[in-house]
């Protein structure tokens, strides 16, 4: 008796058991009707071919379960389809990666970077004098490198830029900062929360803050440009000046109203410090917003479901993402790109109304 068996042409044999044959780069061609130069420059994001070319290709790729030599094709770009993440947090000020805004801004890169075909490479210096920068592009891990923040770093960081055009930062536009940097304008994030507070009738408000961070100088600036438009000025003695990690933040604040500091509205520079605001308020029996009303900043997705939900600045934390991975995969092809702000917007909710 004769077996027969039916094979597809897409299939071997190896070890007795039928497997998938590689699809071919002249098979993809001859499939999407092009020549495979065409599918070469395709595939590989050349802007020598059309995008509708590339869809094209890419969909019949797919198809076809066509499956591209990373190793090899990133061999000939020398190059390692790899952005580097670098989070310098200060574990003395109380900061964590587990920070909503650093989850959000890592959560807004990944899907940035996965559009583009890069892989993610984090690191999380514990210290200064562990210059992870310079480190990653030295020994070649990473293409070019994303940092969120630069407080006390500017320094650093222009040295760097002298070094090296692959790095982007995310953070407050600074004047003699000679690197790229992507950032929401701070500046008019302070002031429309002011003056929405002002508008409802509050006077005194407490800033929450350290003012030595570049982004909470800016959003502190804004705030006292919204009272100058008012006629009035903010009261210095209403600072609290504490790091976006505080982790003493609801002590501190409960202190400040058990020593009879009167506030009647708190502008916080996170919304991490600002939910924090809100248990110390309601600690000491006192009523949001009724006593006092709070305004945050980052619209991270928890400030929705703060006891009352908070009224915050939106950022636009996955704008900034998209931006921070389109400008340095724009370097990294030797493009020229400009730092760039996103918009801000006030969210309002019961924490002021």
């Amino acid at each position: 008796m004769w077996a027969i068996i039916a094979r597809r042409d897409s299939e071997c044999e190896a070890d007795g058991k039928i497997v998938p044959r590689k699809v071919t780069m002249a098979e993809l061609a001859r499939a999407a009707n092009v020549d495979i130069s065409t599918v070469s420059r395709a595939l590989n994001d050349s802007p020598l071919v059309k995008q509708r070319t590339k869809d094209h290709v890419r969909n019949i790729a797919a198809q076809m379960g066509y499956e591209i030599n990373v190793a090899a094709r990133n061999l000939r770009r020398q190059s390692t389809q790899t952005l580097g993440i670098v989070v310098p947090i200060d574990p003395v000020r109380g900061q964590t990666i587990s920070d909503p805004f650093y989850l959000e801004m890592v959560g807004a890169i990944s899907n940035a970077a996965a559009k583009r075909d890069y892989d993610l490479l984090l690191t999380i210096p514990q210290s200064d004098e562990k210059v992870a920068e310079s480190r990653l592009l030295r020994t070649g891990k990473v293409d070019g490198l994303i940092i969120i923040g630069q407080a006390g770093r500017a320094e650093r960081l222009n040295a760097l830029a002298n070094a090296t055009d692959q790095v982007v930062v995310w953070g407050g536009q600074l004047e003699d900062a000679r690197y790229t940097i992507v950032g929401s304008d701070n500046v008019d994030g302070g002031r429309v929360a002011a003056r929405h507070l002002l508008s409802l009738g509050r006077q005194r408000i407490l800033f929450i803050g350290d003012t030595e961070l570049p982004e909470v100088a800016l959003r502190y600036q804004g705030l006292k440009e919204a009272h100058e438009t008012c006629g009035l000025s903010h009261d210095p003695g209403l600072i609290l000046p504490l790091s976006f990690g505080a982790v003493n933040a609801i002590r501190d604040v409960a202190n400040l109203l058990r020593e009879g500091t009167k506030f009647d509205a708190v502008f916080a520079a996170s919304d991490v410090l600002a939910s924090a605001a809100i248990h110390a308020i309601k600690g000491e029996n006192l009523t949001v917003p009724d006593d006092v009303a709070v305004v945050g900043y980052d619209n991270v997705g928890q400030a929705a479901m703060t006891a009352p939900p908070l009224t915050t600045v939106d950022q636009n934390i996955s704008l900034g993402g998209e931006l921070l991975v389109d400008l340095l995969v724009r370097k990294i092809r030797g493009e020229k790109v400009t730092s760039r702000l996103t918009p801000t917007e006030l969210i309002i909710r019961k924490s002021t109304l």
